[in-house]
């Protein structure tokens, strides 16, 4: 049995879960700018706020990553963008 990957679907979902990240850290980061927060809640945001850069980062790579490996094989089969 063949088991066959999707990568423009794999892409989509990242993306898709990249743009989420992304709203919600941009939401947080509001949320302790406006300086309305107890101090205890602007730092638990900020713990929040770190694990919303790394999944983004982690996120860019992998959809960078997933659109080489595209290309790459693209090129061995022969066809070019």
């Amino acid at each position: 049995m063949k088991i066959t990957v999707n990568r423009a679907k794999e892409i989509e979902q990242a993306q898709n879960e990249l743009d989420d990240c992304i709203e919600s850290l941009s939401v947080l980061d509001n949320a302790v700018s406006c300086g309305f927060l107890f101090d205890k809640h602007s730092l638990e945001i900020q713990k929040w706020i770190k694990e919303y850069k790394h999944r983004i980062e982690y996120l860019r790579e992998q959809i960078e990553n997933r659109k080489c490996e595209d290309k790459w094989q693209m090129m061995d089969n022969g066809k070019h963008y």
